[in-house]
């Protein structure tokens, strides 16, 4: 049977919307703990170190930022006759169902070289779905409301499936007892059934769309923005700094709170209060941000994301400590959220700058840039994180001396903390305030006043 088709006229009715986002949601229930879950548990059920982790989880986002502008590039020119994007799903739902389970269910006697193999192979499962996944969409509907939907249809199927893996130690059977081998087992289990077959509903409901041509990251143009754009370095700065600290926390965060704080069975109580904060504050930045200055309300989120991350140094271990581990987690979580509205909004201000400047736009540029920026991020800071805690002699599956735990936590929460403060500062000193910003868009449409129609 042939898909729907649909032209750029044509209305997309939200049930064909919610049915092209289908895929996201198993590909959001394997992505978080992919990061933030699998490096402990292959740490404390295998006999691969600490520090060896570290390193395949740094090579993995290195393949991955070289593998994503591949197959982008792929999906755009290889023509098929079922069409541009769908035949890349079909391909990374099998790549994607093999190397999840083979990922999650690992026997306690794999090495090194089984765990890189099917983490790049997760990857390229991951990337062969996510990337012509998301074309697919801007071949769909070009009305900018219209694609504001689907991007919203896209958000809430990943929302439902991070919501789906942090409740799934509650699932019948498994008496809440945290993110075991068990939980993992079944979580492999749902995500070998559930991606091929939304994938397959996408396939066969949502409308083929027609293919737009996009322009490419060219280097040497993007270097020399780079070079030359002081606001866009500012920019950067707070990112990387931010971003750093974060991955450094992401990474170890569940280790931290199984193995020094003790309450790895409450993890996803923990997970799922961290989710409702953020997606509470989200709209509260976003009236903030539309009040005062972008900057500084960036500024200030990294600020109280830092005071909270440093606060978790100090939270007593056990039953007694598990309030004020979930209350600095939340408060962590009401700061972080700044990052889903504050940094994409900036760049925009960025970019209009460099437009003033050049007379031409390299929006794209820029958004290539950062995405490889924030790949660099997490690769960075959870893989050296967990090269650091495993030189100082950490061990994930007993108990470690105070001095160790210490250790630990200076890598982990204050380490993080004090980036997290440096980004605040950087981004309190952003020189593209709302005056000067409004300067630069007068600028700019006086400029296209005067040019010739």
């Amino acid at each position: 049977m042939t898909s729907p088709k649909v032209t750029l006229e044509e209305k997309l009715s939200h049930w064909r919307m919610a049915v092209y986002a289908l895929p996201a949601l198993p590909l959001a229930i394997v992505m978080f703990p992919a990061y933030a879950i699998l490096p402990t548990f292959y740490a404390r059920h295998t006999h691969i170190p600490l520090a060896t982790i570290g390193v395949i989880l740094i090579l993995s986002r290195v393949f991955d930022a070289v593998i994503d502008p591949a197959i982008g590039y792929l999906s755009d020119r290889v023509r098929t006759p079922w069409g541009l994007r769908k035949p890349w799903l079909v391909l990374g739902a099998l790549v994607a169902a093999i190397s999840v389970y083979k990922l999650y269910v690992p026997a306690s006697t794999v090495d090194a070289v089984y765990y890189a193999g099917w983490f790049m192979a997760f990857y390229v499962g991951f990337t062969l779905i996510e990337i012509p996944h998301k074309a697919w969409g801007t071949d769909i509907i070009r009305n900018y409301v219209d694609r504001s939907a689907v991007a919203t249809f896209l958000g809430l199927s990943f929302a439902i499936g991070n919501l789906m893996f942090a409740a799934s130690p509650f699932l019948p059977g498994l008496g809440g007892r945290g993110y075991d081998a068990e939980t993992l087992r079944l979580v492999a289990i749902a995500v070998v059934v559930l991606l091929p077959l939304s994938v397959g509903l996408a396939i066969w409901l949502a409308p083929q769309g027609k293919p737009v041509t996009v322009a490419r990251l060219k280097l040497a143009p993007l270097l020399k923005s780079i070079a030359t754009n002081r606001p866009f370095l500012q920019f950067l700065a707070v990112f990387v700094l931010a971003g750093f600290g974060q991955g450094i926390f992401y990474g170890l965060v569940f280790m931290f709170v199984g193995s020094v704080e003790g309450e790895e069975a409450r993890f996803p109580v923990i997970l799922v209060a961290d989710a409702i904060a953020t997606f509470v504050a989200v709209p509260l930045w976003f009236r903030l941000i539309a009040r005062f200055e972008k900057h500084r309300a960036w500024g200030l989120g990294m600020l109280v994301s830092g005071l909270a991350v440093l606060g978790l140094a100090f939270a007593p271990a056990g039953s007694a400590g598990f309030p004020w581990l979930v209350a600095l987690v939340v408060l962590r979580a009401l700061g972080g959220a700044v990052i889903y509205v504050a940094p994409n909004a900036l760049l925009g201000d960025v970019v209009d700058y460099d437009i003033l400047r050049t007379g031409a736009n390299p929006a794209g540029n820029y958004h290539a840039a950062m995405a490889l920026v924030t790949k660099a991020n997490g690769a960075v800071g959870g893989g050296l994180g967990l090269i650091l805690v495993g030189l100082v002699g950490f061990s994930a599956k007993g108990h470690n001396p105070p001095a160790t735990v210490w250790a630990f936590k200076l890598i982990v929460l204050a380490a993080p903390a004090l980036l997290l403060a440096a980004s605040s500062v950087v981004a309190w000193l952003f020189p593209l305030d709302r005056r000067r910003h409004d300067i630069v868009r007068r600028r700019i449409l006086a400029r296209s006043a005067r040019a010739p129609a």
